[in-house]
């Protein structure tokens, strides 16, 4: 087993990985020969309404309080999103990001456009963060420098993927026989990629995290302001769920405390349960906050402990477990996290070919500061794309 793990450790250096990566891949490796300790069902509960908090209607006093607050730390905020993903469930084989979204524009030029046009309004410079895959990350260096944007990127750990039968590494010899590392990878990956410590040195305290396909998930002044206010070190929005939801990951008390359940931990007997949009009303939108400040101070007290989830799918007809982290279970990691409930107009991910021909067709314009809007043809199903 030593020998092989010698192996299994130069493969994964030559991919780039690090110690701190290869080490927490091989422990969780391990692992899986081993029993481990079920979910305690009776110890979940939902998040409920009265457990999430919210900004202040518009208009108010507290509203306009903390949209100064916003504003007055806007310039030590960075965007990231989370950019490794392939176009193949929208028809295509291009990465995501380079898909044609809206009038002749792709994600990525929307999402910059929405930047600059921020950056503009408030006469400061906020960067753009990239995480990349290996798939990616060709593609959008070339566009580092060539912007009026300041630009970062850095590349997510890639994982084996592990067969079921013999619990050994896929060994195609292809790429598939590799995997992201989930989401949850962005600590580590930033940290160890010299863009933490580069991001806190320029002055930037703050990071804004969504998924590049999400056009909706702007920077909220007013969710930053209060942020800085109440002093959270991390931010998870949550909206509530519609039967197109429900695999996603919902927040919950686990023991009395936050927690992230997603449904690749959930136990087969509560499938149905967790699915339940009475239950289980709040999904995560994968719109994150994070104080780095606070992420540097867990990391290196090595505190930042997140739930293995092994993920099983069918490659080139091989059953296989893929390990994975999700970045919303950084919530039990961090001193003063919250949940925040937003509306669903600031979560409206485009996945599939339907969706990419709803946003292309006129029920959505796209305005000068790259904006996107439902018109009166939008269609009013609740798995149609909601733009701000």
């Amino acid at each position: 087993m030593k020998q092989f793990e010698t192996i299994l450790r130069e493969r994964m250096a030559r991919r780039g990985l690090k110690k701190y990566d290869i080490d927490f891949f091989l422990s969780a490796w391990r692992g899986m020969s081993e029993e481990t300790t079920p979910l305690d069902w009776q110890q979940v509960t939902p998040f409920s309404p009265s457990m999430a908090c919210r900004t202040p209607d518009p208009g108010s006093s507290d509203f306009e309080r903390l949209h100064a607050i916003g504003l007055e730390h806007l310039s030590r905020c960075a965007i990231v999103k989370l950019n490794g993903g392939r176009s193949t469930t929208m028809g295509g084989q291009v990465p995501k990001c380079m898909v044609e979204a809206k009038d002749g524009h792709s994600f990525l030029d929307i999402l910059m456009g929405q930047l600059l046009a921020t950056n503009n309004r408030n006469g400061i410079e906020m960067p753009l963060v990239l995480m990349n895959s290996f798939f990616t990350d060709h593609v959008t260096e070339k566009i580092v420098g060539k912007t009026p944007l300041v630009i970062m990127n850095f590349i997510q750990n890639e994982y084996p993927r592990i067969r079921v039968t013999n619990l050994m590494p896929l060994d195609t010899g292809c790429d598939d026989d590799w995997c992201p590392a989930g989401h949850g990878d962005f600590y580590s990956s930033l940290a160890s990629s010299g863009l933490l410590d580069g991001l806190l040195d320029l002055g930037i305290d703050y990071v804004f995290i969504s998924n590049v396909d999400n056009l909706a998930a702007e920077i909220s002044v007013e969710i930053l302001g209060q942020m800085v206010n109440e002093k959270h070190d991390f931010m998870m929005e949550v909206t509530r769920k519609t039967t197109a939801d429900i695999k996603g990951g919902a927040p919950i008390l686990y023991d009395g405390q936050p927690s992230l359940l997603e449904i690749a931990q959930v136990p087969a007997a509560h499938i149905e349960n967790f699915q339940n949009i009475d239950s289980f009303s709040y999904f995560n939108t994968n719109n994150i906050w994070v104080d780095l400040r606070a992420l540097k101070k867990l990391l290196t007290e090595s505190r930042l402990s997140l739930p293995i989830i092994r993920n099983r799918k069918i490659i080139r007809d091989i059953e296989v477990i893929q390990i994975e982290t999700a970045m919303g279970a950084g919530l039990q990691c961090f001193n003063k996290p919250a949940i925040i409930e937003v509306p669903r107009s600031r979560f409206a991910p485009v996945k599939t070919e339907a969706d990419l021909t709803r946003l292309r067709s006129d029920a959505y314009i796209l305005d000068g500061d790259y904006h996107i809007h439902a018109t009166e043809k939008s269609c009013s199903s609740t798995n149609d794309v909601v733009y701000n």
